[in-house]
């Protein structure tokens, strides 16, 4: 349960997130530029070089899209170099302006550095080319997550909303506000409505032949973290394991031991992006 009275440090700190991710998109560097960390349609205003003034328009679809589209507007010509982040995961990023590909130099502690004079209307193009990597966790008893680019896959589960009354479920550590009416201020229980115990069959030699890549269309309400509009899924392959189930807490019980043997029935699964579900099953056995 979250309830609303209940551990409002972590509540707080969730809205806060975006806040922070904002104010560390671009930092300013000792040579007088710009560096881009982290990607999202964003837009910055700062003074480079001599003390120009600059801005850069940022547009991308990122982290469900590999590519990220930069206009910058000025007033006059200005030298500067721009950094840009390139995520470990991406082994050969890509990098055009003004339409024409430029040889970038070697990644050095995770960035890139274009230098140039720049002028109002330069384009930038930034290509992130994503790929199916599987992560093997020899620690949690040999399980395995499955990436696609900088998103980390969860299995699809249906979620049953189950509304419980707020005032009865506040935790230890609050107390429920005097005067609150707890029908203004609902909170849910969200449980499995469907299978979640299933393990990946997975090719050894080729971890990533064993998942397709399945693309959607943006979704029109620009909230792509929910299961239903999750612009990215991934087909996969699995067995159901009838002896992994709920603890006595009503959590998942403990991860069997891969290779996991079961004569249950191969079953095609749907994988969708771990921020966008609300029940994960992140940490997957391996079947055979």
């Amino acid at each position: 349960m979250m309830n609303p009275f209940s551990s409002r440090c972590c509540q707080h700190n969730h809205v806060a997130g975006w806040v922070y991710y904002s104010e560390y998109a671009w930092m300013a560097t000792p040579d007088n530029g710009l560096a881009a960390q982290l990607y999202f349609d964003n837009e910055v205003k700062a003074k480079v070089g001599n003390g120009a003034a600059v801005k850069l328009s940022q547009t991308t679809k990122y982290p469900f899209d590999e590519n990220v589209a930069i206009t910058l507007s000025t007033v006059k010509p200005v030298a500067f170099p721009l950094y840009f982040r390139v995520p470990a995961w991406c082994a050969a990023p890509e990098l055009t302006v003004n339409g024409k590909k430029v040889t970038l130099p070697p990644v050095a502690k995770g960035y890139i550095r274009v230098q140039q004079t720049w002028k109002t209307d330069d384009k930038i193009a930034l290509r992130f080319p994503m790929t199916l990597s599987v992560r093997t966790w020899e620690r949690n008893k040999n399980s395995i997550s499955v990436n696609y680019g900088p998103l980390t896959y969860s299995l699809l589960i249906k979620e049953n909303y189950v509304q419980q009354d707020s005032k009865a479920t506040a935790i230890g550590d609050s107390r429920w506000q005097d005067g609150a009416d707890p029908a203004k201020w609902p909170s849910f229980e969200i449980l499995p409505a469907s299978d979640w115990n299933y393990g990946l069959i997975v090719n050894a030699a080729d971890p990533a032949a064993s998942f397709e890549v399945v693309r959607k269309s943006w979704p029109a309400d620009d909230n792509p973290f929910t299961n239903t509009n999750a612009p990215i899924t991934l087909k996969a392959k699995g067995k159901k394991i009838p002896s992994w189930g709920i603890d006595k807490y009503g959590l998942t019980g403990v991860l069997p031991q891969s290779p996991v043997k079961t004569e249950e029935a191969v079953t095609p699964l749907v994988l969708v992006p771990m921020g966008g579900a609300r029940l994960r099953i992140s940490a997957f056995p391996v079947v055979m």
